[in-house]
């Protein structure tokens, strides 16, 4: 019920989503740290700080991950022989 499975699978991304993903996943990783790195100087403010930095990278970055996977999607028109 609640973990039913769709009718038809997902399609697999190609080798450019695939990059896509992974460097989106780099990016990311690279913006936490740097939010970490930045909050830990203002310890009586690391959270706010942390929200600030963090979430200001961090919407722009899934915006444009996002477009990349939709823009390198393949474009078959779904009639094989």
């Amino acid at each position: 019920m609640f973990f039913a499975q769709p009718t038809a699978p997902s399609p697999e991304l190609n080798r450019r989503q695939r990059r896509s993903v992974i460097l989106m996943d780099i990016a990311l990783l690279a913006e936490v740290t740097l939010s970490i790195y930045t909050a830990s100087k203002y310890p009586d403010d690391f959270t706010p700080v942390f929200m600030k930095v963090f979430f200001s990278m961090l919407i722009p970055t899934v915006i444009a991950g996002v477009y990349a996977i939709r823009h390198f999607r393949d474009r078959s028109d779904g009639a094989e022989a």
